[in-house]
């Protein structure tokens, strides 16, 4: 075989053509490759982002973006980033949808890694799943009653908010929250639509993640006066881990809630893990509280000096002008840290935070850890699981208010005479230093919840969830007063005081939760159908342990055990709850829906001779807008709704049995004596709802607004019934009997006032009206008034027919005779209830007129106003609004000073004020209208300025985003009210508005750094 080359044996011709063939063939390659090297490009090019809400600047989740004319895209992290690669072409144009906002679409260039898609919300978009109130996630298409969902880690990004209250505040209609102190730690009471009951809690229920968790207000220790702490458990959860809340607001909506359920529903949805690479996020809050306007707000006053002229006193002032500040400002910090990613199959978010908390007393602080985790795994296409846990430990320190402490002192101290008030500066019993150096009033807590949730698909006809978790709250309450120093004993005189005492109260709380549900859908007779079928369990149990020692023999001994005085005491308490449910939803081409439930429920607390009860439901929509003959352009969504529905509120625990108390007997030994009848017939009072509106969008869906009317009766109120004494029992006994009316109207309006490449404006408004009244008592042998209705007195307050709940009832004063001799107030004449005049008083002094309508203990009125502006796309602007109206406060602050220790100027000089005014200073705590005082205002809540990091910014300090922001909270308030503050009162009172010495709402400015990476 020859070992020539080929081409060398071929004729010489054929060899020329070969050679040209070659060369011609490199020369191709040599023009071509360039070009394949430019296409290969063109098909691996990448792009990359973030989707950015238009309003907030937020990065938003979940996005779905899609190259248009192919296959490609790809869903936002947790950050609102993306990536897409092998993209071919120079050019493409980029689809963005999400849930909850308008479609979008790019042209952008290959090969960029520093897109920013701004998506505009889509206001009340009818595609927003719910969960709350609904057998299974569902479309608000599909829901018949109102639903108010907030947006909480948006609210995050634009004004930081320190705890849930907050976030809550003035954001949904109808929802009325009293925050009672201003102090650090403290939070409010929530009622929801008005009054629902004569006697029975008025909290609404609170879901963390699907599980029901403790909703207890006015815990802690008895640091207002009367035994009032001011901590709600609410506040124990961290914002920054929460994702949204929803709210259903009465029997309509909460049916499948059954007993308990009569006050409302608060569901909290944490933050979950989201598809795609590891998003870290840090942010960090530093910031003052402080007692704005503080010598103008409590009040100076006023005594007659041995010389005769008259001495003002304000304790402000009077610190400040001796080189003291009387209030500090008190350094807030906050840190916290995220953790959020996964694949489709693994999702996770963990994150944790650390609260450090100073008020404007040295005795009022604030530290708290959190941790919080969620994992969401799918480990077949039809099983999702997922565990959720929080936990928290804090240490809350509140100052003594109300009835005792530095604030009672403050108020009620007069200008100084004598050497031992001078001693005191003036201060009522003691100077501030005494209180914040003896007393302390503290709650550790220590809390961890956690669920798991599983989620089952079989196809696509049924689906089903389990729901199992557990809410564990140990709380240590104490009341410790040192023994004193030499320095200290001055002031306080009681030698229990002086040598020391401390009360522990330890409280376990559980509250356990069991929920089953299953729905399966078919087609029936051409409509699409769901059946539901659910079963819920919770118990709550409560372990309360007291003990409480007094007098300790040396300093520096705070342990109980170490008095020479021990008392003690334990008890426990436990309510549960079995329900089940079944619901039927029939589905007319996805735009009109009806549906019916009706659950049963047994409760531990009902009577022995009542068991199971029932509460039905019916609800409907119709989305009117998408039939073919709707004739109106201009609006783009309209759905009309309406439901009926009725849940229950359970008796207080134990009060349906007959119990008797340990006693000693004749000879020594131990026996029992009656303690109270019970009622073997005590049921739950019910609730019975109907409302009816709709939700709309409007001029191109620039203007959403959801409307809301409504109507709640409660039946077989419970009361308290004299014992006959031949029932051998003493005391009362709980019957079912009394009736009340909540009805009102409902308006939450958004409107996107300027839309443009570099300015946005949005502005929001809501408002709700209650009107509640109570329309029967029963058959109760009650007192009547002068115009016949029987009624329930309490205080200053009363229950009496066709009047709002605990309505202010007292003597109103109409005029009197002034005595320039006596300088005294003599012929006092009072409303007669009946148009005319009576004499107030008879001849001992004794009021003998009849109480009148005074007001309300509660706002009827309520709502709020925001506004939100971008700008450049890096800078944004929030303010809110809100306010409060139509209730009547107790000033007992005025009461105290002017009735009970005669420092107003009218005991000085009463010739220069009305005669009606100085018959009732002069009066011993008999008349006095003049303290019940409107309470309406309004405040500047929340007020912040923003600025979006651009990415060269971030990258300084190696994230992929960040901002910064100012925000203030409380900057304003605007009221007629003369008392401190109209938020003010005893937050263990249900019904009682009274203010008397309480820290008010503090202003706050915090300024905060969030970064991402």
């Amino acid at each position: 075989m020859s070992s020539e080359h080929p081409l060398l044996l071929q004729p010489a011709e054929n060899r020329r053509r070969l050679v040209c063939a070659r060369y011609l063939g490199l020369l191709a390659v040599a023009l071509l490759l360039p070009m394949s090297r430019a296409l290969s490009a063109q098909g691996t090019g990448t792009i990359s982002g973030q989707i950015v809400d238009a309003k907030n600047l937020r990065g938003l989740d979940g996005a779905q973006i899609l190259v248009q004319g192919t296959n490609i895209g790809a869903v936002t992290d947790g950050n609102g980033g993306f990536r897409l690669s092998t993209i071919s072409g120079t050019q493409v144009t980029l689809q963005v949808r999400r849930i909850g906002f308008k479609p979008s679409t790019q042209l952008v260039n290959v090969g960029r890694s520093d897109i920013r898609i701004f998506l505009a919300e889509q206001p009340n978009s009818l595609s927003e799943v719910v969960i709350t109130g609904t057998a299974e996630p569902v479309e608000k298409r599909a829901i018949g009653n109102s639903v108010t969902k907030i947006d909480a880690a948006a609210i995050q990004s634009i004004a930081p908010s320190p705890d849930i209250s907050s976030l809550l505040n003035g954001r949904a209609a109808g929802v009325v929250l009293t925050g009672g102190s201003g102090a650090i730690g403290s939070g409010p009471r929530i009622r929801i639509r008005g009054a629902a009951s004569l006697s029975l809690n008025d909290q609404p229920l609170i879901y963390l993640d699907g599980i029901r968790i403790a909703n207890d207000v006015s815990t802690g220790p008895r640091s207002q006066g009367f035994s009032s702490g001011v901590i709600s458990r609410l506040n124990d959860i961290d914002p920054e881990n929460i994702e949204s809340i929803e709210v259903i607001k009465g029997p309509a909506a909460a049916t499948l809630y059954g007993t308990e359920a009569n006050n409302g529903v608060i569901q909290i949805i944490t933050k979950r893990g989201k598809a795609g690479r590891p998003v870290f996020t840090t942010n960090t809050r530093m910031g003052n509280n402080w007692f704005q306007d503080a010598e103008n707000r409590i009040p100076t006053t006023y005594r007659r000096m041995p010389d005769g002229t008259i001495a003002g006193w304000n304790p402000v002032a009077v610190e400040r002008a001796a080189g003291r500040e009387l209030f500090a400002n008190g350094l807030t910090q906050s840190y916290s840290t995220g953790l959020n990613g996964g694949t489709e199959a693994v999702k996770y978010n963990f994150s944790g935070s650390y609260d450090n908390d100073k008020g404007i007393e040295p005795t009022n602080h604030l530290a708290r850890w959190t941790g919080a985790g969620n994992i969401s795994l799918s480990p077949y296409k039809s099983l999702d699981i997922q565990a959720t846990f929080n936990t928290t430990q804090q240490t809350i320190n509140v100052p003594l208010e109300a009835g005792g402490g530095m604030w009672f002192s403050a108020y009620f101290g007069q200008a100084p005479v004598t050497d031992a008030e001078k001693l005191r500066r003036g201060f009522y019993s003691a100077p501030p230093e005494a209180f914040w150096g003896a007393l302390k009033q503290y709650q550790n807590v220590k809390r961890t919840t956690a669920s798991l949730q599983f989620n089952h698909r079989v196809g696509t006809w049924l689906t089903q969830r389990l729901v199992v978790g557990n809410d564990l709250t140990g709380e240590d309450n104490v009341n410790q007063t040192e023994r004193m120093t030499p320095y200290n004993r001055q002031f306080f005189g009681n030698p229990v005081d002086q040598n020391g005492n401390k009360l522990t109260r330890r409280q376990e709380l559980s509250v356990s939760s069991v929920d089953y549900a299953a729905t399966a859908k078919r087609r029936l007779f051409g409509l699409q159908t769901s059946t539901s079928f659910g079963a819920q369990y919770f118990k709550r149990q409560t372990y309360a342990l007291a003990a409480r020692g007094e007098g300790f023999p040396a300093g520096g001994l705070t342990l109980v055990d170490a008095a020479a005085t021990t008392f003690g005491g334990e008890d426990y308490f436990e309510n549960a709850t079995l329900g089940f449910y079944g619901q039927h939803q029939v589905n007319l081409n996805d735009r009109a829906y009806l549906t019916a439930a009706l659950r049963v429920d047994n409760n531990s607390a009902f009577g022995e001779d009542f068991s199971w009860t029932t509460y039905p439901k019916v609800a409907g929509t119709w989305v009117v807008s998408e039939e073919a003959w709707f004739p109106f352009d201009w609006v783009n969504q309209l759905k009309l709704r309406s439901a009926y529905g009725e849940t229950g509120q359970q008796p207080v625990v134990n009060s349906a049995l007959r119990t008797y108390s340990a006693t000693t007997g004749g000879n020594g030994s131990s026996a029992v004596s009656p303690q109270s009848l019970g009622n073997p017939d005590l049921r739950p009072e019910r609730g019975k709802e109907t409302e009816m509106g709709f939700d709309g969008t409007f001029l191109q869906d620039r203007l959403s607004t959801e409307f809301t009317v409504y109507r709640r009766n409660t039946e077989d109120g419970i009361l308290s019934q004299p014992v006959a004494p031949s029932a051998g029992f003493a005391g009362d006994r709980f019957i079912n009997i009394g009736k009340i009316r909540s009805q009102g109207v409902e308006l939450s309006m958004r409107y996107a006032a300027v839309a443009r490449e570099n300015l946005t404006v949005d502005v929001g408004f809501n408002i709700s009206k209650n009107d509640n009244q109570v329309r029967d008592l029963g058959d109760l042998p009650l007192p009547v008034d002068e115009n016949g209705e029987k009624y329930i007195q309490f205080g200053a307050q009363r229950h009496i027919k066709g009047r709002p709940v605990a309505s202010w009832y007292d003597f109103r004063v109409i005029s009197a005779t002034y005595d320039p001799v006596t300088k005294r107030a003599t012929n006092a004449l009072c409303d007669n209830g009946k148009g005319g005049t009576t004499p107030c008083l008879n001849a001992v002094g004794q009021g003998v007129a009849p109480r009148v309508f005074l007001g309300r203990p509660d706002p009827g009125l309520e709502g709020s106003y925001n506004a939100s502006m971008t700008l450049f796309k890096r800078f944004r602007l929030y303010a809110q609004v809100d306010f409060k109206g139509g209730n009547v406060t107790l000033n007992n602050n005025d009461r105290a000073r002017c009735q009970v220790f005669a420092l107003c100027m009218s005991n000085h000089e009463p010739e220069k004020y009305d005669p009606a005014l100085v018959a009732q200073v002069q009066s011993p705590n008999v008349l006095r209208n003049f303290v019940y005082q409107n309470a309406s205002f309004t405040r500047l809540r929340e007020l912040s300025v923003a600025y979006q990091m651009g990415p060269k910014i971030a990258r300084l300090v190696q994230a992929r985003s960040g901002s910064l922001t100012l925000s203030g909270r409380n900057l304003a308030l605007w009221t007629n009210y003369p008392g401190t503050d109209p938020e003010n009162f005893f937050t263990l009172q249900q019904f009682v508005r009274l203010e008397q010495a309480q820290v008010p709402p503090l202003a706050q400015l915090l300024f905060s750094v969030s970064l991402t990476y």
